[in-house]
């Protein structure tokens, strides 16, 4: 502690009248910044404080310090391991500065640790950030991305692959650190560019549990308000590129994806996904899906849901879909929980009113969504039934070495 204690006159002279006679050694500052974070032997307030410095030299001389910022991204990253939570946080806030900071628009050569890591999100060719061209498809479009840089992308990469190499990270600590880059960065922008990401990931099983941890974050965190608010109505040409960029990678998890059908009240298509269920392996975790689902309904998230029940003439495919969960459960606690919701449902000759045709007529009309709303849901499904088709493959070819892991040619 005491060899980074003299920098503290290094930022009361960037705060003060006289700094633009200060000619800091940026590279010395840094080295030594970076030897403390390396050192396993740092206790947790000389790592605060690095972080701090850190993050106040990105602050104050940003684009000096993007040149460092290739050899220390690697450190950073990995001090998202740390055990303390105060380091976390702090760790985050410098690499949400580096991800958000527009003194990295030009910085974007060099790769983040090793030649590896360059595996860049791709965005397919025709994309734009600001505008969609004229007849472009919901479903192949990109909602924008304001000031991000190009090392948010590499930020996101390399933390899902940390996540897929240290899954207790991500059991333990994934959700959190997720929710914390939600408040420090645009939710939109974490969640569109994961599910861009885990689109093309190789490893099935860890995209379909991180898909699943994703899918809980955005349906139980309150940092998640308004990017929830903004899926369920659909209503701007974004949300719907952002609802059909989820879905795609969303089908790595079955249930996530009729969850996410809920939220953004697809209910004919949820209808539509369940009945494909009965093709797909019913295992237990799958079921233990299920079961949350079910508890989820309950939540006050759903509270819109459950009150479109009463519109049994409207909802249609929400009933189905309910009575399609019902009837995947065994006999358990969430099976009797669902079975009560459903028999709340009312009778729809008792709901009838004198001028229920003008009503109806009048709610089709205000619930319209616009016309680019209207998405090609045969497509989705025809995405779901491949990638599940490939998760399947993985399985089978899976517990084939398993039933088999010494199995040698006999002559």
């Amino acid at each position: 502690m005491s060899c980074v204690l003299p920098f503290l006159s290094v930022f009361s002279l960037l705060d003060s009248a006289d700094r633009s006679q200060v000619t800091l050694d940026l590279d010395g500052i840094v080295q030594v910044l970076d030897r403390h974070l390396h050192d396993s032997s740092t206790g947790m307030m000389t790592r605060i404080a690095v972080l701090k410095w850190l993050y106040h030299l990105y602050i104050k001389t940003p684009r000096k310090m993007f040149r460092h910022t290739d050899s220390l991204f690697p450190m950073l990253l990995k001090t998202l391991s740390d055990e303390s939570d105060e380091v976390i946080l702090k760790d985050l806030e410098v690499l949400a500065e580096i991800a958000s900071s527009p003194a990295g628009q030009t910085d974007s050569s060099g790769s983040c640790d090793n030649s590896d890591s360059k595996l860049e999100l791709q965005v397919p060719e025709g994309r734009s950030i600001h505008s969609h061209p004229p007849g472009s498809k919901v479903g192949d479009s990109s909602p924008s991305t304001p000031s991000m840089n190009s090392y948010f992308y590499k930020f996101m990469i390399n933390l899902l692959k940390r996540f897929s190499l240290e899954r207790k990270l991500l059991e333990n600590r994934g959700a959190f650190i997720i929710r914390q880059l939600c408040l420090l960065l645009h939710a939109e922008n974490i969640f569109h560019s994961m599910a861009d990401i885990l689109l093309k990931e190789e490893d099935l099983k860890f995209a379909s549990t991180m898909v699943q941890t994703l899918n809980t974050i955005l349906l139980t965190s309150a940092e998640l308000f308004q990017l929830r608010n903004q899926l369920k109505d659909l209503r701007t040409q974004e949300s719907c590129a952002l609802f059909c960029c989820l879905y795609r990678s969303w089908c790595h998890n079955p249930v996530a994806t009729v969850s996410l059908c809920f939220l953004t009240q697809n209910y004919r298509h949820a209808y539509d996904l369940i009945q494909k269920f009965g093709d797909l392996e019913v295992t237990v975790d799958f079921l233990m899906e299920v079961d949350k689902l079910v508890q989820l309904i309950e939540s006050p998230i759903f509270t819109y849901l459950r009150l479109q029940l009463l519109d049994v003439e409207n909802n249609p495919y929400l009933i189905k879909a309910l009575y399609g969960l019902l009837m995947l459960l065994p006999q358990s606690q969430a099976f009797q929980l669902l079975s009560h919701r459903l028999r709340c449902v009312p009778n729809p000759e008792l709901m009838r009113t004198v001028d229920e045709s003008k009503y109806i007529e009048s709610k089709t009309v205000g619930t319209k969504r616009p016309a680019y709303a209207h998405m090609d849901y045969n497509d989705l499904l025809q995405h779901f039934d491949r990638v599940q088709s490939k998760h399947l493959e993985v399985r089978h070819q899976r517990s084939g070495r398993a039933d088999h892991p010494d199995r040698k040619l006999v002559l």
